[in-house]
């Protein structure tokens, strides 16, 4: 056999194919590569579009306002109110829109807005409200007959992220149409009919930039704006360009134009407000025009879309000019595309330029929202806060927020104009104030300190500061519990040396005096130390430090006596939970911010339940206190700081060494109040609870007063009252000058009368029968001293109505029995 026939020569064709498959293969490989390394990532981050269209800050809330028939709400206060929230007055007869009022004669009626609660959305409708003098006499909701109507409530803060963006996204179907037809006619009358990019659009902007040897212009699609927005820088390179276009296309891809579109008029960014970026048209909406994105007309519509091309040139806040020739730019685009008809185009552009704009919230109360986004981690597990879309709905009351505010402002101003005047420290006088409803729990008002944009310190939830005879409740209500001591028992208010563990304790009074017995009552009401110190001593300091720490108080606290005037470091909070105690009848709330939490989706949060309310004290024992602490402000250390006010009010001073730390506690049946004055160095002031924290107290309890005052402290049973002459404590008879209603529990009212006040007719004869007793006794002793004895005793020798005086009034035997603890005669 022959070679060739061995060897046949291959094909001609044969290299070639090979040749062409070679090619293939490397341009596959190529193609793989380019999707892995190139298109890949951008696929995988057009994924997360979903995760970035709805973004905003989280929210904090406070108690959305209730108003009912009966209720004394003069309109005046309510229009002062909603305008704080952004509400318009509407002076046309036209139907009112959401976010606006129309006043009358008698009447006030409000189109509230929508707004979330922790049980779903409400509002949305009209409320009419008709008034007889100031109180509200017929409530009608959308036309419908009601008892009672929920307001919006106010927003406190907005959790920025670090480049501070205000959004509020909206869903398409809730967008007003004309919003969406100037949008398109002003940035892309195409968006409807490409796939992401305007090719035409690129071939323009290519060759005006190839003549000006840089990027000029984009020929940018809404979508290609909304990639950059959501993807790229904002710099003007080729390679950036190049990106935008595959994102762009990769977009259109994945999502319907109706997502995109939607996607686009969340994240576009229109202007700046109180230096806080308004990204998107739900945010805009209401900054400039103080409406929902779904209210706009179409004049305020084409302003809006006309802000996009240059947000700070078309501002209409601060170039309302240039925004109209803009605005009227996008109406007439509008007409020549025939996207709206003629006669509604001519209606707009006649229109003048208006606008109503709501203020942005960043932080109404910085220090009690900073103290949330702890509760929320806390409690319902969010660890961050900032542009993650959360509502958090609290307990605190916007009015009594403001009356707080005003009244440390105030309170602060006049003690550094008064005893603080030319005073030296490092920083200036700080205050905390801390109010709760004494039977939820709920946090009412929340000041931290003076200004939060000079120090975001806390000093409400953070500051530990000593309490001084602000603590001294804690130790009464202790000896009432362990029946040490009653009101009326009486105590020593003289010298006292305590030692322990080798040291040596000497309590003293504020002035340096002492006064001797004293009743218990007394020594609380003019907060004598010694006296006080000794009633501690009686009770014991454990339970004492138990009972404490039961009421609130967090702080860990060794026994030593100086702890019972108050030498225990504590937080407003942790003071203002011990008078929310004594508030509710002894049963401690459980002490909170927040009382809901939604997710991003607007779904409840499970978080950590609050603890049941707790009795820890006696209601007994409380009255009693109660009662005590309300002589302190009509006739003890706050005497008549509080007389203007209406109701029950009970509170106690406090004064630390050195005039470091002043405070005043104080409560009435439906708030706990208690207010600290002082500096964050420790600086020693000329101050005291009286002159500092009392009149902040005063003026903030009177504010939030309710209009026909404070109720009244209901009596336990268990407790019973009478009159007695409060320097015996004995039961008072016609002739005792001052007398006073004394609360006891049952069983230890007093059986004897006073023996210290008696008629002129009485008092000569017991000063005979005592002249004519000392000499029979006298004799006896001498008869005794001979030989003799005395027979039948002192008593067997009495006048018979010498005795029946004494059966009335009380043996002396009887003034010496240590439990009554009585002063020497």
């Amino acid at each position: 056999m022959s070679a060739d026939r061995r060897n046949p020569k291959p094909a001609p064709e044969a290299p070639r194919r090979r040749k062409w498959r070679r090619r293939l293969l490397i341009a596959a490989l190529v193609l793989l590569v380019v999707g892995i390394f190139v298109i890949r990532p951008f696929w995988q981050l057009s994924g997360q579009f979903d995760d970035l269209t709805f973004r905003q800050p989280s929210r904090l809330y406070a108690r959305a306002p209730v108003i009912s028939v009966g209720r004394s709400y003069p309109a005046d206060l309510l229009i002062e109110d909603l305008r704080a929230e952004g509400y318009r007055e509407h002076s046309s007869d036209s139907p009112l829109p959401a976010g606006r009022y129309r006043k009358g004669k008698r009447s006030l009626a409000i189109h509230v807005r929508r707004f979330p609660l922790p049980d779903g959305e409400q509002g949305g409708g009209v409320v009419e409200i008709t008034y007889r003098g100031t109180r509200i006499s017929r409530l009608r909701f959308d036309g419908e007959t009601a008892r009672s109507a929920r307001l919006e409530p106010p927003l406190l803060a907005s959790y920025y992220g670090s480049d501070f963006q205000e959004r509020r996204p909206v869903e398409l179907k809730n967008v007003s149409q004309d919003l969406v037809e100037a949008v398109v006619a002003a940035e892309d009358d195409n968006f409807f009919d490409h796939h992401g990019v305007s090719f035409t659009g690129v071939a323009r902007a290519l060759w005006v930039n190839m003549r000006g040897g840089q990027i000029r212009q984009g020929g940018s699609t809404l979508t290609q704006q909304l990639v950059k927005n959501l993807y790229l820088t904002h710099e003007r390179t080729w390679d950036r360009k190049a990106q935008e276009l595959i994102l762009a296309l990769l977009l259109e891809a994945r999502y319907g134009k109706q997502e995109i579109l939607e996607a686009y008029l969340n994240e576009i960014y229109l202007g700046s407000s109180g230096g806080v970026s308004l990204m998107g048209m739900g945010a805009a909406s209401r900054a400039y025009f103080g409406k929902e994105a779904s209210q706009l007309d179409l004049a305020e519509a084409a302003t809006l879309a006309g802000i996009i091309r240059a947000p700070g040139v078309y501002s209409p806040l601060a170039h309302p000019e240039r925004a109209k020739e803009r605005r009227d730019w996008v109406l007439n685009r509008l007409r020549q595309l025939r996207r709206v008809p003629p006669e509604r185009v001519e209606e707009a552009l006649a229109r003048p330029m208006s606008v109503a704009p709501e203020p942005l919230v960043r932080r109404r109360a910085p220090y009690f929202a900073d103290a949330m986004a702890a509760e929320a981690q806390r409690r319902f597990g969010i660890e961050e806060l900032a542009d993650t879309g959360y509502i958090l709905f609290s307990t605190l009351d916007m009015r009594g927020q403001k009356a707080a505010q005003e009244a440390v402002e105030w309170g602060l101003e006049a003690a550094e104009k008064g005893y603080q005047k030319g005073q030296k420290a490092k920083g200036p006088l700080q205050a905390a104030l801390v109010s709760i409803d004494p039977e939820t729990g709920g946090i009412r008002a929340y000041i931290g300190g003076r200004s939060y944009t000079k120090s975001q310190f806390d000093r409400a939830g953070k500051a530990l500061r000593q309490a001084g005879s602000a603590f001294k409740p804690i130790v009464y209500a202790a000896a009432f519990e362990e029946k040490t001591a009653s009101p009326t028992s009486f105590v020593e208010d003289t010298p006292l040396t305590v030692r322990q563990a080798g040291l040596r304790w000497s309590p003293k009074n504020d002035d340096g005096s002492f006064h001797g017995w004293v009743s218990v009552r007394h020594a609380l009401e003019k907060s004598y130390n010694p006296a006080t110190a000794r009633i501690a001593m009686q009770v014991g300091m454990p339970k004492i430090v138990e009972l404490a720490q039961e009421m609130g108080v967090r702080a860990k606290m060794d026994p030593f006596p100086s702890v019972a005037l108050g030498a225990v470091d504590l937080t407003p909070v942790e003071l203002a939970t011990v008078y929310a105690t004594l508030a509710n009848g002894g049963v401690r709330p459980p002490v909170h911010g927040l009382v809901a939490a939604l997710d991003r989706y607007g779904e409840p949060i499970e978080g950590t339940g609050l603890p049941e309310p707790e009795r820890v004290v006696s209601a007994e024992t409380t009255y009693l206190v109660t009662s005590m602490l309300q002589g302190v402000l009509e006739r003890g250390t706050a005497r008549g700081a509080a007389s203007g006010i209406q109701g029950d009010l009970a509170g106690k001073t406090g004064t630390t060494n050195k005039r470091r730390d002043s405070w005043f506690g104080g409560y009435a049946p439906e708030r706990a109040t208690v207010v600290w004055v002082g500096y964050d160095d420790n600086s020693s002031t000329r101050l005291s609870g009286a002159r500092a924290a009392l009149p902040i107290w005063v003026r903030f309890m009177a504010k939030v007063a309710p209009r026909d005052g404070y109720s009244r402290f209901q009596q336990p049973p268990g407790v019973t009252t009478a009159v007695i002459d409060p320097t015996t404590g004995m039961l008072a008879t016609e002739y005792c000058p001052v007398v006073l209603t004394e609360s006891f529990r049952q069983g230890e009212v007093p059986s004897q009368l006073c023996n210290r006040h008696q008629s002129w007719y009485e008092q000569e004869i017991a000063e005979a029968i005592d002249a004519r007793d000392a000499e029979e006794i006298d004799e006896a002793r001498e008869e005794d001293a001979e030989g003799g004895e005395v027979r039948g005793g002192e008593e067997g020798k009495r006048h018979p109505f010498r005795r029946w005086l004494k059966k009335v009034f009380g043996s002396d035997k009887d003034k010496d029995k240590p439990e009554e603890r009585r002063p020497p005669a």
